[in-house]
């Protein structure tokens, strides 16, 4: 049974093609990381080898190379399977260090497969090629540092346009946020204001601003508790409150009715909280 090891730092990545290839007909063992590789090929050497780029302790290429000075394991092809190092310049310092095939992932289960069978069939007897020219330890090292570089230039790439999507959804966010009419409440479970809408100034008419409320319990925007616990049971009963009266109470004691709807959410940190938003409907009550 033809022997493939597999070496792949993600254990869901690493079981689902140990999955693949012994469901067709491959003996597949594993490896973590290119230090375990070694070992395990040393103690068990495969018909081929396929390797991850991106790995802790030895990544793909410091494996390749030391996999091409092992005399035993340099006549068995080489193929890198990588999701990570996708650049030209990637592949070509691969097939330099003594690789057969340099694969980008994901590849259809067929296309690996077919991939894998033509390496097993183009070598079988015989030892796999070797590089053109083989590289010396400085050249080595300075096309592995070029590679990590590259890697760091197209991390730090992926990073700026997710931090960039990030304050435009955030501006986007705070646009609707201040264009609301309604005025939104954020609470803790226990009631403590975490956030309120600026539209509180609107409502209060000038009485309270945003600052003035938060961390203060929520009682004080009700005039009625009343209201306040039918809202809290809606919410238990139904997982949300919607279109249920409350009055709030301004700061000199004046009331304005209000249209109140919320629910539970979870937090950043997966904690539980209220959200709800407050409607002036004075006009409705004809007030």
């Amino acid at each position: 049974m033809t022997h493939v090891l597999i070496v792949e730092d993600h254990e869901e990545n690493r079981n689902l093609l140990k999955l693949l290839l012994e469901a067709n007909g491959y003996r597949a063992t594993v490896a973590g990381d290119g230090v375990e590789a070694l070992a395990c090929a040393r103690r068990d050497p495969p018909d081929a080898i396929v390797s991850d780029a991106l790995m802790p302790k030895m990544d793909g290429f410091a494996l390749c190379r030391e996999w091409m000075q092992d005399q035993k394991l340099k006549t068995i092809p080489f193929i890198f399977y990588s999701a990570t190092y996708i650049r030209p310049e990637d592949e070509q310092f691969a097939m330099a260090l003594g690789a057969v095939r340099y694969l980008i992932k994901p590849l259809e289960a067929k296309v690996f497969l077919a991939e894998l069978s033509a390496v097993l069939q183009q070598w079988a007897g015989r030892p796999a090629p070797t590089p053109p020219s083989v590289l010396d330890e400085a050249a080595a090292h300075a096309l592995h540092e070029s590679a990590l570089a590259r890697k760091v230039e197209d991390k730090m790439t992926q990073l700026e346009a997710l931090n960039r999507k990030l304050r435009e959804s955030e501006a986007k966010f705070r646009r609707i946020y201040d264009s609301l009419q309604d005025v939104y409440l954020e609470t803790s479970l226990d009631g403590i204001i975490l956030e309120i809408g600026p539209q509180v100034v609107t409502l209060s008419k000038g009485q309270y601003k945003r600052e003035d409320l938060i961390g203060k319990s929520a009682n004080v925007l009700y005039a009625d508790f009343g209201h306040r616990d039918a809202i809290l049971d809606a919410i238990k009963q139904h997982g949300r409150a919607v279109d249920m009266d409350a009055t709030f109470k301004n700061r000199d004691g004046s009331l304005i009715p209000c249209s109140v709807s919320g629910t539970i959410v979870r937090g950043t940190e997966n904690e539980a909280r209220m959200v709800a938003t407050w409607r002036d409907i004075s006009r409705r009550k004809g007030v």
